[in-house]
């Protein structure tokens, strides 16, 4: 999703080979993970990123550098990606080659030999632009819409006319409408195709009050477009309807780029399209099987034209056995009468788009990627409506892919806009492990650094992510400057942005955290069925009201219940191990008969299903048989069921509930909440946690959602392990000696700082444990916990030592900044009356010293260094001992070991964003500015001119404090 509100059509088909069978995903499972495979996370847990080649612009050079610096600090590599720049007040970019040309070609090529040579692993974006298409695209691949004119005539008459033909609308939001080629004889497009002539009446308020009554005149028009018809009494509309191109072009193509959006859902156009693209890339590299290319990517489906394609028509009357002509009227706004039948039909008309984009897109996309040796993957994922004008189920699409993609967004009032829910679910149901997410897109520049992104990851790590893709990571070619050539969305991530340097930690966290998120299975006590109807999307994830806190849950497509889904021990399983305790279903009536008949199947065999007992079926096709089967069906499984006075009916080994919450039906069945915390100073609400099952391990990945430290303790639903800190910051395992276990599971000493995270794991027990419960602390609201390698901490916040002594600063030489200076207390650089200071980007390091006494390094306490606020990123030496790096504020890091009596000496190298020095630059004359870019305002390209944009924060600003801390274990 690149671009502001967009109009998008995911639409798909699943195929039941999806993924790595579960025998190979169960293969050397145990003892996978272990504390040395954590500390350094395999290539696929490693963040990458999209690297936009700006106008198409590339440098060989600049290619190496960025790949090393990217596996340096601990990416996996990228998303090679040929696109327009939106924004270039200046007329400063060139325009590059043409993708996928020879020269294009050459630098992509050049690319992979690299990440082979590196060990990164490469994507490549299928167009110049987040559509599909290309300059290859010809008209009759090209996105289509059913465009008609309308001609009002009088009878009874003989009508002996043509009817004209057709005019596709320019769109207010798109300039590049119209450019379909014309045949130069008629002036028509080189490419349409006659979907029916019919005639129709309204009565007075202009409604259709009788379908019969239409009149389809397909054989009455000649192909010069001249119609011959008995007009019968009355008023009658003659209207005609051809399949146009819309013309409508890639949205931000390079400039050497541009090209039709592809038809998503011809396979003849999709077919055309792969074989173009595999085959251009096969020319540099040839076979493309074992390569550092892995897969093709697709980015948003942003049509928005009209939806339609050739052999539409033909399409529907082969699967539903009767026609849409009659119902074209409806289509276009006009009104029937008769809205139980039109409901039925548009059932089946956005079923029938979204089965045709999954089978003839995503379907055959990545059959024939898979054929050449590459994955497919694509954002085949919401948010639908009101972002989205489209038509499609995302479960399907995304299950049809080699591996599912969202995204989310950095900014406020983007909600919506946090697509991840639905990608994992997908990945949960159809046994793909990857969960990938175009992450922290937005339109706010150099604003920002890890410290402000990590509660973004780890809301999208809770709701399943487990892959990092940066938007963005810009190439940026030396002819271009610094920063250089950017394209204008997302937060950048790349070597040009002040804070790359030390951004190894914020890296490496990510991998780590992903490292753990791959494992094993997704495990959620509920599975929510959303309904087989199109479009279909899941919303972000969110606690419904009848589950309540503590639980979690997937949600569960059409596809997955009929193919997928058996019971074992009241339980519902799909064949990779995944399992649920219930199976919720829709608040809605209608249901499809298929669906009833496999939870007849699943409910006898012991399933519990919660929902309203439906009365009908979707479809206009064998419409009253099929109502009259889902009411029968129905009778079987909820019997007497109400919602009122009777709530549950018992059928076979399993029941059908009906107006019992959620939660309530999961306590009957003595599955308590997953999670609980009772926390002293902020209610249940306050948490947010994913877990995942291994064959040995339970991982619990646990967010704090409140800008404030919360205390208490945590008990987790597991039995017969013991439980470990796995510190995703910096790699190490601390064992938990504190807690107690009982038949509800085990109950732990719990703390998070302010939008805090963190990893408790529970292993196999290494000999019995001990049959006495560790008693638990009494726990004060202003305390914090951590977990040290010498073990848990509590935090005597009212001890700390704050260093107030002057700090001296070394800058690195930039313009105008001078080498040195002091600051008597710390504050931030864009607040100093030194304009090289104020303006500065870049490191700078500060030197400070204090003493302890033998009284202050007291046995049983730890000593914490607390450095709060940083803008963006530090990294600590003590007495000439790397601490590590700071990257978010609540970061403590344990000092216990490296403090001594007397004199102690700290060092804190800073970096911090481009932003401030982009400000200063532009105030400097011509001849003395170094900066250079397409960009030219902030905080987003089109805001607010350099030199006139607001500074933000930088540097250390503290405060820097020594912290007490007693051991507790």
């Amino acid at each position: 999703m690149k671009c502001y509100l967009k109009y998008s059509l995911f639409l798909f088909l699943a195929t039941t080979n999806v993924a790595a069978t579960a025998q190979q995903k169960a293969v050397d499972e145990k003892d996978k993970l272990t504390p040395a495979s954590f500390q350094h996370p395999p290539l696929c847990a490693k963040p990458k990123a999209l690297w936009p080649w700006v106008n198409g612009n590339f440098n060989f050079s600049q290619i190496t550098y960025e790949m090393e610096q990217a596996n340096q600090k601990g990416m996996s590599g990228f998303d090679i990606w040929d696109v327009g720049a939106m924004v270039d007040n200046n007329k400063i970019l060139p325009t590059g080659p043409a993708f996928l040309s020879d020269e294009s070609v050459q630098g992509i090529s050049f690319a992979v030999k690299e990440a082979e040579r590196l060990d990164l692993e490469l994507g490549l974006i299928t167009s110049s632009s987040w559509n599909a298409g290309g300059a290859w695209i010809k008209p009759e691949h090209a996105a289509m819409g059913l465009f008609k004119t309308d001609t009002v005539v009088s009878g009874p008459s003989i009508f002996n006319s043509s009817i004209s033909f057709p005019v596709v609308p320019a769109d207010s939001r798109d300039a590049s409408y119209n450019l379909v080629p014309k045949n130069r004889t008629t002036g028509l497009p080189v490419y349409y195709k006659d979907i029916a002539t019919i005639a129709y009446t309204t009565n007075e308020k202009g409604v259709i009050e009788n379908i019969p009554t239409i009149v389809v005149l397909n054989s009455s028009l000649d192909k010069n477009g001249n119609l011959t018809w008995k007009v019968p009494p009355g008023k009658w509309h003659i209207a005609r309807y051809v399949c146009i191109p819309t013309g409508q072009q890639l949205a931000t193509a390079s400039p050497a780029s541009k090209g039709f959006v592809l038809d998503h859902f011809s396979a003849e156009a999709q077919e055309a399209n792969m074989n173009y693209v595999i085959g251009r890339i096969k020319s540099g590299l040839g076979s493309l099987s074992n390569r550092s290319l892995k897969y093709l990517y697709e980015d948003s489906y942003e049509v928005n034209s009209g939806v339609w394609t050739a052999l539409l028509a033909e399409a529907f009357a082969k699967k539903y056995g009767y026609s849409l002509l009659p119902y074209l009227p409806f289509l276009n706004g006009v009104p029937y009468t008769d809205k139980n039948t039109t409901d039925r039909f548009h059932f089946d008309f956005t079923k029938l788009l979204s089965d045709l984009i999954i089978e003839n897109h995503y379907v055959k996309g990545r059959k024939m990627c898979e054929a050449a040796g590459l994955g497919f993957y694509a954002e085949a994922g919401g948010p639908g409506q009101p972002i989205h004008n489209v038509p499609f189920e995302d479960l399907k699409a995304l299950g049809s892919l080699t591996v599912p993609r969202g995204e989310f967004w950095n900014g406020d009032n983007v909600s919506d806009l946090q697509i991840i829910k639905g990608i994992s679910s997908a990945a949960h149901i159809y046994n793909q492990k990857f969960v990938e997410a175009e992450a922290f897109t937005s339109v706010m520049l150099w604003q920002e650094g890890p410290g402000e992104l990590k509660p973004l990851a780890d809301r999208a790590m809770c709701e399943g992510l487990n892959r990092f893709v940066y938007h963005t990571f810009p190439h940026s070619p030396p002819e271009g400057g610094t920063p250089g050539w950017i394209y204008n969305f997302g937060t950048i991530i790349n070597t040009t942005n002040g804070w790359w340097q030390k951004s190894q930690g914020f890296h490496e966290y990510l991998g780590r955290c992903s490292d753990l998120l791959q494992e094993g299975n997704f495990r959620g006590d509920v599975a929510y069925y959303y309904g087989d109807q199109a479009p279909n999307f899941v919303p972000p994830k969110h606690l419904p009201a009848s589950l309540g806190n503590g639980y979690d849950y997937d949600v569960v497509n059409t596809d997955i219940i009929l193919e997928k889904m058996t019971v074992k021990n009241k339980r519902i399983y799909l064949p990779h191990g995944q399992y649920y305790e219930v199976l919720v279903l829709p608040n809605q009536l209608k249901m499809s008969p298929a669906i009833l008949k496999k939870l007849e199947r699943l409910v006898a065999a012991g399933a519990t299903i919660i929902g309203p007992k439906p009365t009908a079926s979707y479809s206009l096709k064998d419409a009253t048989a099929n109502d009259l089967l889902v009411k029968q069906l129905a009778d079987k499984l909820w019997g007497n069921c109400d919602s009122i006075h009777i709530q549950q009916h018992q059928y076979g080994l399993g029941k059908a509930v009906w107006g019992k919450t959620v939660r309530a039906v999961l306590q009957e069945k003595n599955i308590g909440p997953d999670v609980q915390v009772q926390l002293n100073n902020a209610g249940d609400t306050a948490i947010d946690f994913i877990h995942r099952t291994t064959a040995d391990k339970e991982i619990y990945f646990v967010r704090n959602t409140l800008k404030q430290t919360i205390a208490g303790t945590a008990s987790f639903r597991v039995q017969n392990k013991i439980p470990e800190y796995w510190n995703a910051e910096t790699g190490e395992v601390y064992p938990i000696k504190n807690f107690i276990s009982n038949k509800n599971g085990i109950t732990i000493l719990f703390s998070l700082p302010a939008e805090g995270s963190c990893f408790i794991v529970f292993s196999e027990a290494k000999g019995k444990a001990s049959d006495k419960a560790l008693p638990l602390y009494n726990i004060a609201a202003t305390n914090e916990m951590i977990y040290t390698k010498n073990g848990a901490v509590w935090i005597d916040n009212n001890s700390s030592i704050n260093l107030n002594t002057p700090w001296e600063i070394r800058f690195e030489k930039r313009t105008q900044s001078p080498i040195t200076d002091t600051f008597a207390q710390l504050q931030s650089w864009h607040l100093s009356n030194t304009e090289g200071i104020k303006y500065f980007s870049g490191l700078a390091t500060y030197y400070n010293q204090f003493d302890l006494t033998d009284a202050q390094l007291k046995k049983g306490y730890a000593l914490l260094l607390s450095l709060n606020k940083v803008k963006e990123i530090a990294e600590v030496y003590l007495n000439g001992k790397k601490l590590g790096l700071h990257w978010y504020d609540t970061h403590n890091f344990d000092i216990t070991d490296a403090v001594k009596p007397g004199r102690n000496y700290l060092v804190i190298e800073v970096v911090n964003s481009i932003n401030n020095r982009l400000i200063g630059d532009a105030k400097l004359p011509d001849s003395l500015q170094q900066m250079r870019s397409n960009i030219t305002k902030l905080p987003n390209a089109w805001s607010t001119d350099f030199k006139n944009a607001k500074l933000i924060e930088a540097g250390l600003i503290g405060p820097v404090q020594i912290k007490r801390a007693k051991y507790l274990e």
